[in-house]
């Protein structure tokens, strides 16, 4: 019993330990900042939305609205340079808060109606993965997996093992980019919309969600989520830790969220201390 649980440890010290050299061998994650890489996005965009899953709010045309206002992400798999996977990080609009993000139309949450609480969000949208990167029909176009076909032998308990190189959940460095995006803009709350039959492959994968009001019901059914990318980093780090590895580049962004979340605690103190002082003088 005692070699069972040894070998259950070894194993899942082992896979932690590799998953994130496994992933980048198999996938990189490049910003589409260029007009050429863009254009891929759009293709793989207009693919995905064409294949018959109707997307809610995809746009008719390659680009929309919201692309002028985004940041957007390609997984390209290394081995044959296709495009593998693409999101776009929506970001608040200064001008104009209210029009911010697609979801916005689509859901009457009153956070979404905030101006002052729009500036500290962003929108995960339009993420996708190419249908060869997907391991089945039907795995959706969140999270779906992808096994890649290396083999490592590995030395362990006195022996020689040879262990398949899974890459499980495949878009995860998707999530590392958009994390990575709102971090930067010292965003620390991400709205998405998922297919109600993905939610539990994001608790799977480890990332923790809200749900942001009730589904919505356009050419399927879709679930308002948001997320904090600092609890979203936590839940990870315990729920699936070769996956945090990757999201967190190794506890990178980890650092950063926590620094961006002590920073907004203590300007909220600091904004409530200077409220009191001003209301003191003012009697």
């Amino acid at each position: 019993m005692f070699a069972g649980q040894l070998w259950r440890a070894c194993m899942a010290a082992f896979h932690q330990h590799v998953f994130y050299d496994a992933y980048f061998k198999a996938f990189d994650v490049v910003e589409a900042n260029t007009d050429a890489l863009r254009e891929q996005v759009f293709r793989l965009r207009h693919q995905i939305w064409t294949e018959g899953a109707e997307i809610l709010g995809a746009p008719e045309l390659k680009a929309d609205a919201f692309d002028d206002h985004a940041a957007h992400h390609l997984l390209i798999h290394r081995q044959s340079g296709e495009v593998a996977g693409a999101v776009r990080i929506v970001l608040p609009r200064e001008d104009r808060p209210l029009d911010s993000f697609p979801l916005q139309s689509l859901c009457d949450h009153p956070l979404l109606q905030m101006p002052d609480r729009i500036r500290g969000l962003c929108e995960i949208s339009q993420m996708c993965v190419a249908p060869r990167f997907r391991r089945r029909q039907g795995d959706g176009q969140v999270l779906p997996s992808y096994s890649d076909q290396d083999h490592v032998d590995v030395p362990m308990l006195g022996k020689i093992v040879r262990v398949r190189r899974l890459i499980p959940y495949a878009p995860v460095g998707l999530f590392r980019a958009a994390f990575e995006t709102a971090l930067r803009h010292k965003i620390s709350d991400c709205l998405m919309l998922v297919e109600p039959d993905q939610i539990h492959t994001l608790a799977r994968a480890g990332l923790s969600w809200r749900v942001l009001g009730p589904r919505l019901h356009r050419g399927g059914a879709w679930q308002p989520m948001i997320c904090n990318v600092k609890n979203a980093l936590d839940s990870m780090r315990t729920r699936n830790p070769p996956c945090w590895e990757v999201v967190s580049d190794r506890g990178r962004l980890d650092e950063i969220a926590m620094r961006l979340q002590e920073n907004d605690w203590q300007d909220r103190i600091f904004d409530e201390s200077c409220r009191e002082m001003i209301y003191r003088k003012l009697r």
